[in-house]
């Protein structure tokens, strides 16, 4: 692929950083960083002790690898994977189905430790058998592998785009590459796997010692894995305290004049959209860096602000906007309209469904108005909201913490605060002078309260019952086994005494 680019007279330098962006992988998934490897030599140490190893533990190591592989398949094996996502409990919460793979992680190198072990320890008549055998299966699988390349297409899920961008000349060469790459990569295993197969029959001839034996073994494994590694893992990837404390440096002189504000706010950072890690950095933020952000702040953004609806800034309490100019410098812009953390609203605008929320928010004032799903009423029922406020009726922040926001109303009539705050009904509890009371999901992501007139105090913790009830379980478990331990010292003692005694 070098000398291609090279011949297409792109310079030596950027043929290097184009080769270095070759989408290498061929694979169905859609998105890979790195591959889960475990390495030749463990595999091969974990068939060996398949034969050496006597007790029944192989068994459960080669069940539980087996099964995570079966489980990281995800829709290729579609009835195992959707009883797991249906019936056990928190699965559906894993990100990616191959992240099952740790089990297999795990199950492996035990199993080769073991084999390693039973191998050292095992009489000189019963290991030389075994050796072939495992030698035999993965030599064998390795070979076969190699000459099955031609089966392969070597075209990639993704590769309608990479024509797209890169030509179908530079996809050709592109395909003889990951070819190239596939042999030497099985060639390289095999250099691996004859060392650790030599290494342990030379043991057998007793040409090593055991401590010499186990010392190669383990080279080879690590370098094994290494030279794997290294191809993701680089010495780039490590830097320095002061980098990692500071990974976007010095605050701009932007950064420093929000900075300076010291009431509670959010920025907005134009130019990073809603994906704005270094804002967040700095800043109370709307967006920052997820892989999976709720989903309503999210269409939020997709259907609202990212088609430049400020009112939805405001009511998001974005008091400054980050913008680079013409010039590249990077601007803060105040917003004066941002309604603050907390607003009283004169009218509540019932809608049917999601959909006709998201669209109301098309012209709302969030100001004055606010919007509710009819949905979420009681069924059969219709709560109406008392909307009532005066000119001088203010909700102020006096207290901020991820997970306990304490506020001041003041207002001569009951009515309806709205927060600037994501509405999220698993463990927030809302009080008004220590009453529990109901939190309604208003304007699709925000929260608001019915709150009586006169001065109150409202607070929102986030207090969510699995954490208490897994706390409560943690501390009588905890509590029972000290007793155990107790009763066992005391009934020990006690022994001990009574043997002294007859004694």
């Amino acid at each position: 692929m070098y000398q291609f680019i090279v011949n297409q007279n792109v310079p030596e330098n950027e043929a290097r950083e184009l080769v270095k962006q070759m989408p290498t992988y061929w694979g169905d998934q859609t998105s890979v960083a790195a591959p889960a490897y475990i390495g030749i030599v463990v595999f091969f140490l974990a068939v060996l002790a398949l034969f050496l190893e006597k007790r029944n533990i192989k068994y459960a190591l080669v069940a539980g690898a087996i099964f995570s592989i079966l489980l990281s398949y995800g829709k290729n094996f579609e009835p195992l994977t959707s009883f797991f996502i249906d019936y056990v409990p928190m699965y559906n919460k894993f990100r990616a189905v191959s992240s099952i793979q740790v089990i297999l992680e795990l199950c492996l190198p035990v199993l080769a430790a073991l084999g390693l072990n039973a191998f050292i320890n095992s009489d000189e008549e019963n290991r030389k058998k075994p050796l072939l055998y495992a030698g035999a299966i993965v030599g064998g699988f390795l070979i076969v592998i190699l000459f099955a390349k031609g089966i392969f297409t070597f075209s990639g899920a993704n590769d309608k785009f990479y024509a797209q961008q890169y030509g179908p000349e530079v996809m050709k060469v592109l395909k003889e590459d990951r070819e190239t790459m596939y042999a030497a990569t099985i060639f390289r295993s095999l250099g691996f796997f004859a060392a650790a197969f030599g290494i342990l029959f030379f043991y057998t001839k007793k040409t090593f010692s055991q401590f010499t034996t186990v010392v190669l073994v383990g080279l080879v494994m690590v370098i094994d894995l290494f030279v794997v590694a290294k191809n993701y893992v680089k010495a780039d990837d490590f830097v320095s305290k002061s980098q990692i404390e500071r990974p976007f440096g010095e605050p701009t002189e932007a950064d420093a004049r929000i900075l300076e504000d010291t009431t509670h706010f959010r920025v907005f950072d134009i130019d990073g959209n809603m994906n704005s890690a270094r804002a967040s950095f700095y800043h109370q933020s709307i967006g920052g860096y997820h892989a999976a952000k709720p989903k309503k702040i999210q269409e939020l953004f997709d259907y609202q602000i990212a088609k430049n609806n400020i009112e939805m800034l405001n009511m998001l309490n974005a008091k400054y906007i980050l913008q680079t100019n013409k010039e590249g410098i990077q601007q803060a812009l105040e917003n004066p309209n941002a309604n603050g953390n907390a607003w009283f609203v004169s009218k509540v605008k019932v809608v049917k469904s999601a959909d006709e929320e998201m669209k109301a928010l098309d012209n709302l004032k969030t100001k004055d108005e606010a919007t509710y799903q009819e949905e979420k009423f009681v069924k059969g029922k219709m709560v109406p909201f008392k909307t009532g406020k005066d000119s001088l009726s203010t909700i102020e922040m006096i207290s901020y913490k991820p997970n306990h926001l304490k506020y001041v109303s003041n207002n001569s009539k009951n009515g309806f605060g709205v927060f600037s705050e994501m509405y999220y009904e698993k463990g927030w509890i809302a009080t008004i002078d220590g009453k529990e009371t109901k939190i309604f999901n208003v304007n699709y992501v925000l929260r608001g309260l019915q709150i009586p007139a006169g001065k109150h105090t409202i607070e929102f913790k986030f207090e969510p019952q699995v954490v208490k009830t897994g706390s409560m379980i943690s501390l009588i478990s905890t509590l029972l086994m000290l007793l155990t331990i107790g009763l066992g010292v005391f009934y020990w003692r006690k022994q001990n005494k009574n043997l002294a005694e007859i004694k």
